[in-house]
């Protein structure tokens, strides 16, 4: 993401202010304006249809595994099992091979 402060605002809006015309400014911010709404507009609706997708399919549970961001997903508890795999590489093939065994 963009880190952008209150100095580095003043100095792009006067910048703005100097090539653009304090004249047309008010017109260009409102197009921008109305061109970052139309793109998150955009976003929600393909999120939206790829949910409505994935719920009509049927893998929902699915998606449920994927999504990091559910409420209940366990940082502490996905971080201690991926490191016991890093102290243990070989633990991954031997529940690989268990697994082939049954």
């Amino acid at each position: 993401m963009i880190n952008l402060g209150w100095p580095e605002l003043l100095i792009i809006m006067a910048v703005a202010i100097l090539v653009i015309g304090p004249k047309e400014l008010p017109v260009l911010m409102v197009g921008l304006g109305r061109v970052f709404k139309r793109i998150q507009y955009m976003k929600f609706a393909i999120s939206r249809q790829f949910d409505d997708l994935m719920h009509d399919a049927g893998l929902s549970d699915l998606q449920d595994q994927v999504n990091f961001e559910a409420k209940d997903f366990d940082e502490t508890a996905a971080g201690d099992e991926a490191h016991a795999q890093l102290q243990d590489p070989s633990h991954a093939h031997k529940q690989a091979l268990e697994e082939r065994e049954d």
